[in-house]
């Protein structure tokens, strides 16, 4: 079985940006897009010992920045913007300069498709990735900028995690960008962040091939990453009305937590999750983990930041899940 940390490792090493022709350096800076709040964090990278958070900032917009969902248009004016992250940068004392920019998983259509083998050329690879695609987009595919990730299948089988975002949002946000001098390096969405934060945790977790779970519940949104024996078998992100989520909520996310593991175990055999890591920007995380344990998840664990790095003694725990997405973005992938 290949653990999740070296599957993480091989897929983002062979990640294709092929459409939007974008070859991810993973800077250290990381710059988070919310629909109307941004943040910004900076590390310092260590040979030895762990990286080490030198700044950060986060801001509301007082702008729409990225819309509530795939469908929608943002509304914010690109020079209100552009100041926004101005003093974004200002703020946390970062340079302009190259930047992960990191978007909410809502703005994208995320589908895992399965392919028997690896095609033999890259190009074969992205016709193919955009044939499927075309049958299910929610809009023209030249109006998307699409990229994918592949990780191991079973076998000789390549699974490729396939990113569709509007390219009118890319650009938009691109363009807010570029009067400060800021270029987006890499352009990704929030949980392949977050799992790239917390792959060492998972990978221990997985030992002996165990199923093992990542749910990061965001304020519109949540996704759930299933990984089987170091294969990404499932990710699925569901949009909801904002605070929907919270454990005294309406229930959506129990409703779609049951759902997403009654599919999770009809469909991919699924035995059991050893272990789900929770990230929850929607209320407490003992209450969000008490509803999960109601549907059978007896090793349910926080997502905890300051496992993988530095964030210095004065760092608020919520402030540093706040950060995590962003900081997964800003490690990079060859730790």
């Amino acid at each position: 079985m290949v653990p999740v940390r070296e599957m993480i490792d091989r897929a983002r090493r062979v990640a294709t940006d092929a459409a939007a022709r974008l070859r991810p350096p993973y800077p250290p800076v990381a710059l988070e897009v919310e629909q109307r709040e941004a943040l910004i964090v900076r590390l310092k990278r260590n040979r030895r010992g762990k990286p080490v958070l030198e700044a950060h900032a986060l801001r509301p917009l007082g702008v729409e920045a990225v819309p509530g969902s795939i469908f929608d248009t943002p509304a914010g004016a690109l020079p209100e913007l552009t100041q926004k992250f101005r003093e974004l940068f200002e703020a946390s004392g970062t340079r302009p300069g190259r930047v992960s920019l990191v978007l909410p998983d809502n703005v994208a259509k995320i589908s895992l498709l399965t392919l028997p083998e690896r095609p033999a050329t890259n190009r074969q690879l992205d016709e193919l990735v955009r044939a499927r695609m075309r049958r299910s987009v929610p809009f023209r595919l030249d109006e998307a900028a699409l990229s994918y990730q592949l990780f191991p299948g079973e076998g000789r089988q390549v699974a490729v995690l396939v990113l569709l975002a509007r390219r009118m949002l890319v650009e938009r946000l691109e363009q807010a960008l570029a009067p400060l001098g800021v270029r987006a390096g890499l352009i990704d969405i929030s949980t392949p962040n977050l799992l790239n934060l917390c792959r060492q945790r998972l990978a221990a977790a997985s030992e002996g091939g165990r199923d093992v779970a990542l749910l990061n519940c965001a304020t519109s949104y949540f996704s759930l990453v299933i990984v089987r024996g170091g294969r990404l078998i499932f990710f699925r992100c569901k949009s909801i009305g904002e605070g929907a989520a919270g454990a005294n909520g309406n229930g959506v996310l129990v409703r779609e937590m049951a759902g997403s593991l009654s599919y999770y175990r009809d469909k991919l055999a699924g035995r059991g999750l050893s272990t789900v890591l929770v990230r929850s920007l929607v209320g407490p995380y003992e209450e969000v983990a008490a509803k999960l344990r109601q549907l059978e998840l007896p090793d349910v664990e926080p997502v905890r930041p300051a496992d993988e790095l530095d964030l210095g003694q004065r760092l608020d725990p919520a402030l540093a899940l706040r950060l995590g997405p962003a900081l997964g973005a800003a490690l990079g992938r060859g730790r």
